[in-house]
């Protein structure tokens, strides 16, 4: 795009209120946005990993204790 071609979107985008800017911004990041392919896992049991604290005593302050022994 030449010099004058930028200039004259420039004027256009400056007479946009602040609504129709973030659309105008929404609508070019969207054109931008090429889904990605994902793949899809078998599903897991969710449940499962909550045995992993079982039989362990684990409260609030002992949490607390530890994090801010780190510092």
């Amino acid at each position: 795009m030449s010099e004058s071609g930028m200039n004259k979107l420039y004027s256009q985008i400056d007479m946009l209120s602040y609504s129709e800017r973030i659309c105008l911004l929404g609508k070019i990041i969207q054109s931008l946005h090429t889904p990605s392919k994902t793949v899809k896992t078998q599903s897991s049991d969710f449940s499962a990993a909550f045995g992993l604290w079982k039989d362990r005593d684990i409260s609030v302050e002992e949490i607390r204790s530890k994090a801010w022994s780190r510092s």
